[in-house]
């Protein structure tokens, strides 16, 4: 099974990366009408370079699979992050739109509010990975490591996660940077001792950068899902709101379960973030679909 990793020439930071995989690594051409399409004669994996920015290139995991010698099962996306803060940052998320007025509609940067494309199952041992390498690389001294959450498209089938170079075009032009991810991802994606954790989680509450999830996770062997912010979550005084999240939180659960079907999904919750109706009531609807809210020192001590 083989890696498909997704870069666009229209985003400064995935041309960046792809310069770095493509120097790093021996290739051979296939033919492809979608993009460059290469093949990786050392590992199994697959870059296409594609013309249209990556988050409205809906359903391309699925167009590029006849056009590749291997099944592709997990896709990885080249990506620059941009932030109002300017603060330089390296970070990992899941997909799907999480927030909107009408289940559906198309997302401000692809997508569709409601749909949740399934995790991909090694994010959490990308960012533990990440996190390690920035202890000792100092070109990252003042770098924020992190996750995000789960947001923007677009939509695919299989496995997918993003990973970025932030925030601003001093950095995303930064071939160190890129070379930084690129050696991160041989460590932790290509690597063939990865043991997959049984505990898969869902993560809820929060601020868009996760902190306290990525806490729990950098102290655990958990793996991590969705990550659900506390933006995204319903209000007391509004069924439309409710209606809504459940929409969200089944997606996520699905998709989930179709990423790792034999894991057992565990959440955490971001407590503080949430206020005491909140955490009883989507606790509810997690146990309707079997899984339990644990607290952070449970899944630590797991």
């Amino acid at each position: 099974m083989a890696t498909l990793l997704l870069a666009s020439s229209a985003d400064p930071a995935s041309v960046a990366l792809h310069g770095a995989l493509i120097n790093n690594r021996s290739w051979n051409e296939r033919e492809c009408p979608i993009g460059l399409l290469l093949e990786c004669t050392q590992v199994n994996s697959f870059v296409l370079l594609i013309d249209d920015i990556h988050v409205s290139a809906d359903h391309i995991d699925s167009k590029v699979r006849p056009h590749a010698s291997k099944d592709i099962d997990n896709v990885v996306v080249l990506s620059k992050h941009y932030s109002n803060s300017g603060r330089p940052a390296m970070t990992a998320h899941p997909i799907g739109v999480t927030t909107g007025t009408k289940i559906g509609e198309e997302g401000k940067s692809g997508g569709r509010f409601g749909s949740l494309v399934p995790p991909h199952p090694r994010m959490a041992s990308v960012v533990r990975s990440l996190t390690e390498t920035a202890a000792s690389r100092p070109r990252l001294n003042g770098f924020d490591i992190t996750f995000e959450a789960t947001h923007h498209g677009p939509l695919f089938s299989l496995p997918t996660m993003y990973v970025e170079i932030g925030s601003s075009e001093v950095e995303w032009a930064d071939p160190e940077l890129a070379e930084i991810w690129m050696s991160v991802l041989d460590k932790s994606l290509f690597d063939p001792s990865w043991d997959p954790s049984e505990k898969w989680m869902i993560c809820i509450g929060g601020g868009h950068y996760a902190p306290r999830h990525k806490d729990v996770t950098l102290r655990s062997d958990v793996d991590v899902g969705h990550i659900l912010p506390t933006y995204s979550l319903p209000s007391e005084s509004d069924d439309n709101s409710q209606a809504n999240f459940l929409r969200v939180l089944d997606s996520a659960v699905k998709s989930m379960r179709s990423s790792r079907p034999d894991a057992e999904i565990i959440s955490h919750f971001d407590r503080k973030s949430m206020n005491a109706w909140q955490r009883n009531w989507i606790s509810s609807r997690l146990s309707q679909h079997g899984i339990d809210v644990l607290r952070g020192n449970q899944i630590m001590n797991r």
